[in-house]
């Protein structure tokens, strides 16, 4: 049994696009919860049309609404509602990369011993699609690999519940201490998910940054020198000035730079008229 996990908040723009990606799975045994935080703007009655049809597939949908703290609450209480052995947060504006996903990584296959089992998965940014750098072995560093193509054991989840302490990176946290717990990580070696990152402008660089160094301290990763750390502060607050104040084409090329450096080649990619994706031939841009 397979948990899939949305949260959301007044995303109405976004979240048909996810639960279908959440229905076309072909995947006998799997339930999906969502977690609304009490949406105002007809996300709510959105998912609801969805409910008939998950009804007659055979598919348990539970949708839980009322306030909660914030995005890693709402996560918790959808843990604490779940049935799965496994369970994914597939969130509002991201989406399964095709509907045998959950097929590909359960049907057939043994993840004895594993606590985590993670796979690949795209960005897609001004129209163009990246491979996720996955890097595992750079876990004391980085997130090391996309969060939505992760599935979790709900026991190790329920064991270590996301910290609401930390509001931008309390999954990086988990699995830190999903690995010094010993848990097994498994490649499951399927691109599962499609991750929208149009929104990085948006994002809080120094605080993300702040709060990653925080988090790899309580789990008793050593610090940079402070004179690393000072370097990197102002590399992070370039960056955010960059992408809050540059115009898009800009924007877009420094982006491109980043990504050539990360070594993570642009892919072709189209979608189908069932929504699902497909790697097209050639198109790299390594």
């Amino acid at each position: 049994m397979v948990t899939i996990v949305t949260v959301c908040y007044n995303e109405k723009e976004t979240i048909a696009d996810t639960v279908e990606s959440v229905f076309r799975q072909d995947y006998p045994d799997y339930e999906y919860i969502i977690k609304d935080g009490g949406s105002t703007d007809g996300t709510l009655e959105i998912i609801k049309r969805y409910m008939r049809q998950f009804e007659e597939k055979g598919v348990r949908l539970r949708l839980l609404t009322g306030r909660d703290r914030g995005l890693y609450d709402a996560m918790n209480t959808a843990v604490s509602e779940a049935s799965g052995d496994w369970v994914n947060f597939m969130n509002s504006g991201d989406l399964f990369f095709d509907g045998r996903v959950l097929s590909h990584i359960f049907s057939g296959r043994d993840y004895a011993g594993a606590g985590l089992i993670y796979g690949d998965a795209l960005e897609v940014e001004y129209g163009e699609y990246y491979y996720f750098h996955k890097c595992p072995e750079r876990i004391r560093e980085r997130m090391p690999f996309s969060h939505q193509s992760v599935f979790a054991s709900r026991r190790l989840l329920e064991r270590y519940p996301f910290d609401l302490r930390f509001r931008i990176a309390a999954d990086y946290d988990f699995l830190l201490k999903a690995e010094a717990s010993g848990a097994g990580f498994a490649d499951s070696g399927v691109l599962t998910a499609v991750v929208s990152k149009d929104g990085v402008s948006s994002v809080r660089l120094k605080d993300t940054y702040l709060e990653s160094l925080r988090i790899r301290r309580e789990n008793g990763i050593v610090e940079p020198p402070e004179k690393e750390l000072m370097r990197e502060l102002q590399f992070v607050g370039l960056k955010q000035f960059g992408m809050d104040h540059f115009p898009k084409g800009l924007k877009y090329a420094i982006r491109k730079v980043q990504r050539i450096k990360r070594k993570q080649p642009r892919i072709d990619v189209t979608r189908d008229a069932d929504g699902c994706f497909r790697l097209g031939k050639g198109g790299r841009d390594d």
